[in-house]
């Protein structure tokens, strides 16, 4: 039984640092357009062996190394990090309407028509919070428990897991930061959508079947409708 144990117990170290194997980060926007990624091993080489963690609070992700320089790194100034297939988006300089968001740590987010980032906030009649959505990480070190997260994408629409996409909406990112080093950002509301669907009429009847404006403007809605215009990949949420 202890020798079961010890094994099992290696198997869990190893899965973890398997998933930190893969950690990548890019400064700016112009540098995730053009894939330009850091290894996160190469923040901190020399100085910890400690596998890079993704962790979560109550609705927000963040990343720690072992080594203080990285880990303010990735908080304060990187742009995104790439964790094992899964992306996520800084929201420390991201900004609506000149309103930043309310927590200054990682979300989920999506690549969008190539070029562009799709980013999905928790729900909030002022400013955004930050809340982890039902992309499949596989197994990832969070709370110090593993946890898995489930969504399933069937052609083109969502077999969601748990409520999570119902709680966000969509935001985007689609341009350099100003003079300040803040992103603006794109509701993708009721708006946004029917000018991208203009041309679209199946698809705009199909986003706009749901009537109530909070669920219909929420992530559930908005992404597979994204999908199937073809502006998301389908393997990019798993």
């Amino acid at each position: 039984m202890e020798k079961k144990s010890f094994v099992l117990a290696l198997m869990l170290c190893l899965a973890i640092a398997s998933q930190a194997q893969v950690a990548k980060y890019c400064m700016t926007y112009s540098d995730f357009v053009s894939g330009n990624w850091k290894s996160v091993d190469e923040l901190t080489k020399g100085r910890t062996k400690q596998a890079c963690q993704l962790k979560t609070g109550e609705k927000y992700y963040y990343f720690r190394t072992g080594d203080k320089s990285a880990d303010k790194l990735l908080k304060k100034e990187a742009f995104a990090v790439m964790y094992g297939d899964n992306l996520f988006v800084n929201c420390r300089n991201l900004r609506y309407k000149d309103c930043p968001l309310d927590v200054s740590s990682y979300t989920h987010a999506v690549r969008f028509d190539n070029d562009k980032v799709c980013v999905m906030v928790y729900k909030c009649d002022n400013a955004s919070l930050l809340l982890g959505i039902g992309l499949t990480l596989g197994s990832v070190f969070v709370n110090d428990s593993w946890v898995r997260f489930g969504m399933d994408v069937a052609g083109t629409g969502c077999l969601i897991g748990n409520n999570f996409l119902s709680k966000t909406n969509c935001y985007l990112v689609d341009s350099n930061a100003n003079g300040k080093g803040k992103y603006d950002t794109v509701f993708m509301n009721d708006k946004y959508m029917e000018q991208l669907l203009s041309h679209d009429e199946s698809l705009l009847e199909k986003y706009m079947a749901i009537g109530n404006k909070r669920n219909r403007q929420s992530s559930a809605n908005v992404l597979p409708i994204l999908m199937e215009k073809g502006l998301i990949a389908s393997n990019s949420i798993k």
